[in-house]
């Protein structure tokens, strides 16, 4: 029997991954974004699919509900943790498992039958929650490792990022730790000094909203906004997108009464994280029409 495994390649996406793989033998891994969820080829062999960690497109719902549609058959588990999964539940059914107060989606999984030790738990938490969840080692083992890696994509190496993401799945399945994650760990430090300069760098937007530019700074922006949560509740981060190369500001908060998806008018995405795309000039006008 073959079986597919399509994740998300952060933190809790490759930890998830790693947990089917641990329970259905056979396994083969997809790692995508959920706005790469249609370039997907299903091959005619696969007799069952099983999707983790990826959120409904909230760009193009359409897609999302339509890759869902057309391998409904096929799909055995959808398990996802962000807002605007219940879209699926029509399609999919008892097939579909999500809820948006679960921190990771490996803390879903385990909360619906699936082992996960509670070091692999701890970690995705802390990898998809840094401000609720103190880091651990293996979350700052990964996380290291694959900022590097997406700093080297921005310098043009496309295929650095994958390389990290399944040398992590590979370490998580032998208990061993991989070189190559070692190696691109190391590398980190010069990162964590372009953070702090760039977070030194945040200027006040709006009352409780600090904004900063990127450029050609390559940083750690998960620990960018923990950096600038300490004069602003909420940040944005404007930078150019490695994929596409289109502006592309993220909006995050540590408050917990703030719900960016909703303050946005978004049809799915994390609560405190956002990533907006289009002009910098008008999206901070944007920012504060939505949050002054």
């Amino acid at each position: 029997m073959k079986n597919l495994v399509i994740c998300h390649g952060d933190g809790d996406g490759i930890i998830s991954a790693a947990v089917i793989a641990k329970a259905i033998s056979g396994t083969e891994i997809i790692i995508t974004q959920p706005f790469l969820l249609d370039k997907i080829v299903v091959d005619a062999d696969v007799d069952a699919i099983y999707v983790v960690d990826i959120a409904a497109n909230n760009k193009d719902i359409a897609m999302t509900t339509g890759f869902a549609t057309k391998h409904a058959d096929k799909i055995v588990l959808w398990a996802d943790h962000h807002q605007g999964a219940e879209v699926l539940a029509k399609i999919l059914g008892e097939k579909l498992i999500f809820d948006s107060a679960e921190p990771s989606c490996p803390s879903l999984l385990a909360k619906n039958g699936y082992t996960v030790t509670a070091e692999w738990l701890n970690a995705a938490n802390a990898s998809d929650r840094p401000t609720e969840f103190q880091a651990t080692p293996l979350s700052e083992r990964y996380n290291k490792a694959f900022k590097v890696s997406l700093i080297e994509l921005q310098d043009g190496n496309r295929v650095a990022v994958e390389k990290v993401q399944r040398a992590f799945i590979e370490e998580l399945a032998s208990g061993t730790d991989s070189e190559m994650v070692s190696e691109y760990g190391s590398r980190y430090q010069p990162i964590m000094d372009a953070t702090k300069a760039a977070a030194e760098a945040f200027a006040e937007l709006l009352p409780g909203v600090g904004i900063t530019t990127l450029g050609e700074a390559k940083v750690d922006k998960t620990l960018l906004c923990t950096e600038g949560y300490k004069k602003y509740p909420v940040v944005a981060v404007q930078f150019s997108s490695v994929e596409t190369g289109e502006p592309v500001t993220m909006v995050a908060t540590n408050r917990k009464d703030l719900n960016l998806v909703q303050a946005f008018g978004l049809p799915s995405g994390a609560p405190f994280r956002v990533n907006l795309s289009g002009d910098f000039e008008a999206t901070k006008k944007l920012i504060v029409e939505k949050l002054a």
